[in-house]
């Protein structure tokens, strides 16, 4: 809840004045004040500057597809080893944000945030330049590992700045980043592609990267607080002390809680189908339908939108659900209560109705529209429980929550690479109508994960509780 305390209102009014964000040269004499109390106007830069830093792996990543088929001719090579380059781009998005998020967790997250975006843009550069299909995967994962840092760094700077109460929004907000971009990208990479050759698309993500990076120097303060630079807290711990303290797979420790390996299994799934999706889906309207480089960009549009309704939706009622229960609850709140079954019921029908549909309707090759406006639908019911289980993980670990949203990160990136790799395939073998239908009953059956989350909440709860971690701050 907000502050009311005078002499604590009265420091917040006093700290607003002090050293502007874009005077980046100049020390800043505001890291002594809690992030919470931040004008809400520099929140909302805050936000804005994460969500466009958070753009960055969604577009890199999409914004080549409508190019596949062209990338795999000029290497002279396999489909599957060109879906290596995708898998690998989301295997180093699982792998990479356990390395930033420790970091990030004791150094703070505006240096990592200026380092890492440096590796992207090199490694951008780098898949421009390259003569050979080995190199072009390589690159890729150096240009992943830059951008990854904000994929778990993103949620934490959101969790130093906003309390729970107004989280969920805050969340949704910041997913549309993610969302716009590969909105946009699959157009820009196609029309790039079919006017100046495929080499291009790599050239406009390193002056993305760069934007990206301007923007982060002079519009994101430091949000995190060291626990010594907080009311209460007197030692601080020397360099050499934090770098012993830095542990790459720490943030797994979290799979030892129950609820967050249902999440994580949850969003894998939900991952897992996505990139299904993604991957056989340039191919299908490049070789089925007979679309060019720049219409199969536009045919993303639809996908781009429904996640972008999906994550507003799945934000708002979030929040809406929470702050109901807790208005009940005598203003006590626990994680549990963003949980409603109900509207992740609706959203994995969405899925589940989509997919299958979406399937059979390539299969038979009926009209192309059909299957550009179930894809609308899928992504609003891949959205809406990823919204709401990003938010409820975060809340269970606040103090952690760069660390969970890394181990969220790895299992669902792990499972979305999977499926990258072998979607051609199992299209190949199985025909679309089949393999959407399977994948359809599987997103049916992950429901039963978020029943068994709902129904267990004391359990949950009581483990929090042993640890100190029950309340929400």
């Amino acid at each position: 809840m907000p502050h009311s305390d005078d002499g604590i209102s009265i420091k917040a009014e006093e700290n607003q004045k002090l050293r502007p964000v874009w005077m980046f040269w100049k020390k800043d004499d505001s890291l002594h004040m809690d992030p919470r109390q931040f004008s809400p106007m520099k929140k909302r830069l805050i936000l804005m500057t994460v969500a466009f830093a958070t753009s960055t792996a969604p577009i890199a990543s999409t914004i080549y597809y409508p190019a596949l088929v062209e990338i795999q001719l000029a290497f002279n090579t396999t489909a599957t080893v060109i879906n290596t380059s995708l898998s690998v781009f989301i295997f180093a998005n699982a792998i990479f944000p356990l390395f930033w998020a420790p970091f990030s967790d004791i150094f703070g997250r505006r240096k990592i945030y200026l380092i890492s975006f440096l590796i992207n843009i090199v490694g951008s550069i780098g898949c421009a330049l390259s003569v050979n299909v080995g190199m072009f995967i390589a690159f890729r994962a150096i240009s992943a590992m830059g951008s990854s840092s904000v994929m778990s760094m993103g949620a934490g700077t959101l969790s130093d700045i906003y309390d729970a109460h107004e989280r969920g929004r805050a969340m949704a907000l910041y997913s549309l980043g993610p969302l716009v971009g590969p909105a946009i990208s699959p157009i820009i990479g196609g029309y790039m592609s079919q006017g100046v050759g495929w080499r291009s698309i790599f050239y406009f993500v390193a002056a993305y990267g760069i934007a990206v990076w301007l923007c982060i120097l002079f519009f994101l303060p430091e949000t995190w607080r060291p626990k010594a630079a907080l009311p209460g807290a007197t030692q601080k711990s020397s360099t050499m002390e934090r770098i012993k303290q830095i542990n790459p797979l720490s943030s797994l420790r979290f799979l030892k809680f129950g609820n967050i390996v249902l999440c994580c299994a949850f969003s894998g799934v939900v991952f897992m189908m996505f990139y299904l999706l993604n991957t056989t889906y340039t191919r299908t309207y490049t070789l089925v339908y007979g679309f060019d480089s720049g219409t199969v960009g536009l045919c993303y549009i639809p996908l781009a939108l429904g996640g972008m309704v999906g994550s507003t939706m799945g934000g708002r009622l979030a929040d809406r659900f929470y702050n109901k229960a807790r208005a009940k609850s005598g203003g006590e709140g626990n994680p549990e209560m963003r949980i409603n079954l109900g509207v992740l019921a609706f959203a994995l029908s969405c899925q589940f109705g989509g997919m299958i549909t979406y399937g059979w309707c390539v299969e038979k090759r009926v009209h192309e529209s059909v299957g550009i406006i179930c894809i609308f639908f899928m992504a609003i019911g891949l959205m809406i429980p990823n919204v709401t289980i990003q938010t409820y993980s975060v809340d269970c670990f606040r103090s952690y929550s760069a660390s969970i949203t890394a181990c969220n990160n790895c299992v669902r990136y792990i499972m979305g690479g999977v499926g990258a790799l072998i979607a051609t395939d199992l299209q190949v073998a199985l025909g679309d109508g089949i393999l959407f239908t399977i994948c359809g009953c599987i997103s049916a059956l992950s429901f039963f994960a978020m029943v068994f989350l709902k129904y267990k909440q004391a359990r949950w709860q009581k483990v929090r509780s042993d640890l100190n971690m029950d309340k929400i701050t």
